[in-house]
């Protein structure tokens, strides 16, 4: 009968850690998501930053000739 019991025990926990991953693997969605639009941001704001740099430089060159 304890064999039994043992038995199910590692079957309970097999299960369990199955389900614990499946909610991990739910979480880690949010996280590959969030990195990847922190990285979009940042390629949007630099190009926004070098847009600007080549306005200025334009206007400069115009301004001098």
């Amino acid at each position: 009968m304890s064999s039994f019991f043992t038995i199910l025990n590692v079957f309970g926990n097999y299960f369990f850690n199955i389900q614990q991953q499946e909610e991990m693997a739910g979480s880690d969605i949010y996280v590959v998501l969030s990195v990847t639009l922190i990285i979009w941001f940042g390629i949007f704001f630099y190009l926004m930053y070098l847009d600007r740099k080549v306005n200025n430089l334009k206007t400069k060159i115009e301004t001098d000739i």
